[in-house]
C-alpha cells in the first residue's frame, strides 16, 4: 500500500504540470504512453502464442504515429481529418500483409493488431483532444475516474455483498460499483460548481447535463477497468507491466480513463453536429 501511494503521489507530480502546460509537451509525453501501451499489449497477447519480438516495434511505431495524426487534428487548425483515416487504413493494410507473409501471424491476430494499436492510440489521442478544451476538462475526466474507481474499492470493501462481474473480477461488487459512482456525481458537481466549468467542448453543463454525463462515463470507465481485467484474466497475469510500482503499467494505470476520454469526446463531437 505505501508503494502504491508513494507512486501515486509521483504520478500526480508528474502528469498533473504536463496536462496543465498542454501543447507540444503533452502530446510528446503521450506520444510515449501510448507506444508503452501497444507495447504492453504486444506483450499479453505473446504470452501464448509467440510473434518474433520486432513486430513489437512495428505495432508501436503504427501507435505511435496514429496517435500523432489525431494530437495533430485536435492541435492544428489545418489539418485535414482525412490522414486519421489514411492512418488506419494502413493498419489494416500492413495487418493483411502480415497475415499473408508472417507465418506465425495468424488470422486471430488481425483482431489483436487492431485493439493494440487503435485503442491506445485513439484513447490518448481523445485525452488529448480533450485537453485542448481547457485543463479544467482534463480535471473533470480524471476526478470522475479517480473518485469512481477509490470510492468503488472503499464502500464494496464495506458494503460488498453482491459480486458484479464474477468471472472477471471477483472482489468487484454492485455496492461498491454504485457507490463509486454516487461519490464521483458528489465530487465533480462540486468541482464544476467550484471551479465555474460552463463547457467540455461543445456541451453546456447544467447540473443535469453534469449529473447525466458523471453516471455515464463512471459506468463506461468500470467498464474499461473490466475489459483490462478481462484481457489478464485471460491471459492469467496480474499486471500488464511494472512501470509504475504498487500501479502495474500504463494500462493498468489508464484502463478506466481511456474508454471514458473516448465517450466524452464522441459525445462532445456529436453535439457539435446537431
Amino acid at each position: 500500500m505505501k508503494t502504491r501511494l508513494i507512486t501515486g503521489i509521483v504520478l500526480g507530480l508528474v502528469f498533473v504540470p504536463l496536462f496543465y502546460i498542454g501543447g507540444v509537451v503533452l502530446e510528446l509525453a503521450l506520444v510515449v504512453v501510448t507506444v508503452v501501451a501497444t507495447f504492453e499489449l504486444f506483450t499479453l497477447y505473446n504470452t501464448k502464442e509467440q510473434l518474433p519480438y520486432y513486430m513489437a516495434g512495428l505495432y508501436m511505431v503504427l501507435s505511435g504515429g496514429l496517435f500523432v495524426l489525431i494530437a495533430e487534428y485536435y492541435s492544428n487548425p489545418v489539418f485535414n481529418i482525412e490522414w486519421i483515416f489514411v492512418g488506419m487504413f494502413a493498419v489494416l493494410v500492413i495487418g493483411s500483409l502480415l497475415l499473408v507473409f508472417v507465418e506465425e501471424f495468424q488470422s486471430n491476430r488481425i483482431g489483436e493488431l487492431l485493439f493494440a494499436v487503435l485503442y491506445p492510440s485513439i484513447g490518448f489521442g481523445a485525452i488529448f483532444g480533450l485537453r485542448s478544451y481547457g485543463f479544467d476538462v482534463i480535471g473533470f475526466l480524471f476526478l470522475i475516474t479517480i473518485a469512481t474507481d477509490i470510492f468503488a474499492y472503499i464502500v464494496g470493501i464495506n458494503f460488498g455483498k453482491h459480486r458484479l462481474a464474477i468471472k472477471i473480477s471477483p472482489k468487484k461488487s454492485v455496492e461498491g460499483s454504485i457507490g463509486g459512482t454516487a461519490f464521483a456525481i458528489v465530487f465533480t458537481l462540486g468541482y464544476v460548481w467550484a471551479l465555474d466549468v460552463g463547457m467540455i467542448g461543445s456541451i453546456t453543463l447544467s447540473v443535469g447535463v453534469t449529473i447525466g454525463l458523471v453516471l455515464l462515463l463512471s459506468v463506461i470507465g468500470q467498464i474499461g477497468d473490466l475489459v483490462a481485467s478481462k484481457l489478464k484474466r485471460h491471459m492469467e497475469i496480474k499486471d500488464f507491466s511494472n512501470i509504475f510500482p504498487g500501479h502495474g503499467g500504463v494500462m493498468d494505470r489508464f484502463d478506466s480513463v481511456i474508454l471514458a476520454a473516448i465517450v466524452l469526446m464522441l459525445i462532445s463531437k456529436v453535439v457539435e453536429l446537431l
